[in-house]
């Protein structure tokens, strides 16, 4: 019986997924994680995301405005969708966040 709850207890915390606190640029449409050091940009080229730890010199996220996003995972660019949705970039460089759908 010890083992059954070892077992299940094991298996619980393999399966638990831990909440990431990311920036997003949306200028830039890029995603940093502080912790890790790691950004994630669209590669057009290869059509899809990418991990660096330096941008491409054709991407800069200096003087972008940022916004912190929580994701449960270490992909945040899944919900990229809903991202570019909420924090809409206008033709005036401005950025007009959507709180609710």
């Amino acid at each position: 019986m010890m083992i059954s709850v070892a077992l299940l207890s094991a298996s619980a915390q393999t399966t638990r997924t831990v909440t990431h606190r990311y920036y997003y640029y949306t200028s830039a449409n890029v995603y940093y994680d502080e912790e890790s050091g790691n950004y994630w940009y669209w590669d057009a080229p290869s059509s899809q995301w990418k991990m660096t730890q330096t941008l491409p010199a054709n991407i800069t996220v200096v003087k972008s405005p940022k916004y912190m996003v929580h994701y449960e995972g270490d992909d945040p660019w899944k919900n990229n969708a809903a991202d570019v949705k909420k924090y809409k970039v206008k033709k005036n460089g401005r950025v007009k966040v959507k709180l609710r759908d």
